[in-house]
């Protein structure tokens, strides 16, 4: 487990710290060129992640988060982190289905209009 959190540190460290990800960068790169390279770098994250079992990186994840947190304990925390997930695995999943939200949401097992107000809410 300590291998997997130094792997998730250094990646997203260099993601929000490489100065060609920083978007106050004096030099700012154009937009289309900034998904690209972030593109780049989650594609290198996703394979050294690929030993690892999603459980255990959200486990990672939300081990580093409550220890930024640190004593502080915010009102609905589960909702907080429920809408963190909720929102790449619906933005997947209609990428998957080539935007069908019948599809999508049959995969995801919620109601069509369930799904179009999730995609509302997170800005689909």
């Amino acid at each position: 487990m300590e291998i997997l959190d130094q792997t998730v540190t250094s990646t997203t460290d260099h993601l929000t710290t490489s100065p060609e990800m920083r978007t106050n960068s004096p030099e700012p790169l154009g937009q289309v060129e900034q998904a690209r390279q972030k593109a780049e770098a989650m594609q290198r994250l996703g394979a050294k992640l690929d030993n690892y079992s999603l459980e255990d990186i959200v486990e990672v994840k939300i081990s580093r988060f409550l220890d930024q947190l640190s004593s502080f304990h915010p009102e609905n925390l589960y909702g907080m982190i429920m809408g963190k997930i909720e929102k790449p695995l619906i933005k997947q999943i209609l990428q998957r289905t080539g935007g069908n939200q019948v599809h999508a949401a049959k995969i995801l097992g919620i109601n069509r209009n369930t799904l179009r107000k999730k995609m509302k809410i997170f800005g689909f």
